[in-house]
């Protein structure tokens, strides 16, 4: 039986490189990283809202 994959992303593969690398004694700090864009839903996410609004249901998420 084989170990299921995990993906990394550039970003994460990048911030990994960074956070590892030393930061010599009284060099200024980098700029804290932009805030990431919300997560999109997913096309089934989305019609299942629909579904339940036009059963007159709210959805939970």
């Amino acid at each position: 039986m084989s170990q299921p994959s995990m993906r990394i992303t550039v970003d994460a593969a990048v911030r990994a490189r960074d956070v590892s690398r030393p930061v010599p004694e009284g060099a200024p700090q980098p700029p804290a990283p932009a805030p990431a864009d919300p997560p999109r839903q997913s096309r089934a996410a989305k019609n299942e809202r629909r579904r339940l609004e036009k059963r007159g249901l709210r959805p939970t998420a």
